[in-house]
């Protein structure tokens, strides 16, 4: 049975739009054999059947060295051997590489098997926070090096999109933005506000996401901390500052921390709360140009969102009258908290769904869809 390979760097489960975007392939291909490799992490099975898709989780041998360069070019050569070796005499189609760093690997079995072959950038890749020096010389020589052998590239944000026209003019780019399914989401939303114990004059801001630099989230934390914000803010994350928030909620009242759901429970938790926040930092150009999941995860919880003021998210907040643009500068957030209004930002959600209507995740799946009809035809 002819096969479809796509290659992650995480455990899947909780890779939105993997999951997103197989299940769209696997309707319109069912007769295909969909395979996902990715790493393998604590609590999850090496093996297992996600939906028809198959998931094999590589347990790395060198996965617990340190994240220098030296010891990560050691992991990815371990990592290169063993895809390698386990996918180079199937019969592969297509191979759906996501993210750069995987992209050798793919390129590898592209040479070795003859399938066709999808860069799906999530980022902009060569750009991203905290990428300097020799670390972003060898990002942008990888890319440069391995996209003559890409057959489509697929990307995020519309900015992004014309970024990677503008680089590789030779090379056909598609725009799959990751909106969610909105058929997961419950008729029946999550008691957030009561389970907090928040009063009806505070209004309950949602943060979705990792919780990493460059994401506004210290920002976020020393706004609400102000003794003049009477409003609560809910982080659901993990990442590198979550221990961070955890202390800032044990000392303020108004912050709250839990752990992340599965992308299918996300849209039915948002729902619970009042505001959604996108607060991201404008301190690289992948986060200029970014359009992240939690926007569209809390439009289509029916949340108005705080947005800050870069090109892609901003437009789609003005465009769609779904929210507030701002600086991303800390002083502008905690002045826009002191002076909310809660009925005025009740009021926002009115009809919001419906202004918010043709943000669908099936238009997206179409887009992908066509790459891949036009690849494996």
């Amino acid at each position: 049975m002819s096969q479809i390979l796509h290659i992650v760097r995480n455990a899947v489960t909780h890779d939105s739009r993997v999951l997103k975007e197989t299940g769209a392939i696997l309707k319109r291909f069912p007769e295909r054999n969909l395979v996902i490799a990715g790493f393998h992490d604590q609590g999850y099975a090496e093996q297992e059947l996600i939906g028809n898709r198959q998931v094999y989780r590589w347990r790395l041998k060198t996965r617990p060295l340190p994240k220098d360069l030296f010891s990560q070019a050691i992991k990815f050569f371990e990592w290169r051997y063993r895809l390698v070796s386990a996918h180079m005499k199937e019969p592969l189609q297509v191979i759906h590489n996501h993210d750069l760093e995987p992209l050798p690997i793919a390129v590898k079995l592209k040479k070795l098997t003859g399938a066709k072959l999808i860069y799906d950038a999530h980022e902009l890749e060569t750009e991203r926070n905290g990428s300097r020096g020799l670390r972003k010389k060898l990002s942008s020589w990888t890319e440069k090096k391995y996209i003559d052998h890409v057959d489509h590239i697929i990307t995020v944000s519309p900015s992004i999109r014309d970024w990677y026209k503008r680089q590789y003019p030779n090379k056909p780019v598609s725009l799959v933005r990751n909106i969610p399914n909105s058929s997961c989401a419950s008729t029946s939303p999550f008691p957030l506000r009561e389970t907090l114990e928040i009063h009806n004059d505070a209004l309950l801001f949602l943060y979705l996401g990792g919780l990493t630099k460059g994401r506004g989230v210290e920002a976020i934390l020393d706004g609400f901390e102000h003794s003049d914000v009477p409003h609560h803010v809910l982080f659901m994350g993990s990442g590198p500052l979550t221990e961070q928030v955890k202390a800032y909620s044990r000392r303020c009242a108004r912050i709250h921390y839990r752990t992340p759901v599965p992308p299918s429970d996300v849209l039915t938790i948002a729902q619970g709360a009042d505001i959604g926040l996108c607060h991201t930092e404008d301190t690289c150009l992948n986060h200029r140009y970014c359009l992240p999941n939690k926007l569209f995860e809390c439009l289509l919880s029916g949340l108005p969102v705080l947005a800050s003021d870069l090109p892609d998210q901003a437009q789609i907040v003005r465009d769609h009258q779904a929210g507030w643009v701002i600086s991303p500068r800390a002083s502008e957030l905690t002045r826009f908290l002191v002076n909310l209004d809660a009925r005025t930002a009740r009021e926002l959600r009115f009809g919001l769904r419906d202004r918010v209507s043709d943000l669908r995740w099936d238009n997206e799946a179409k887009v992908l869809i066509g790459v891949y009809e036009q690849l494996l035809a």
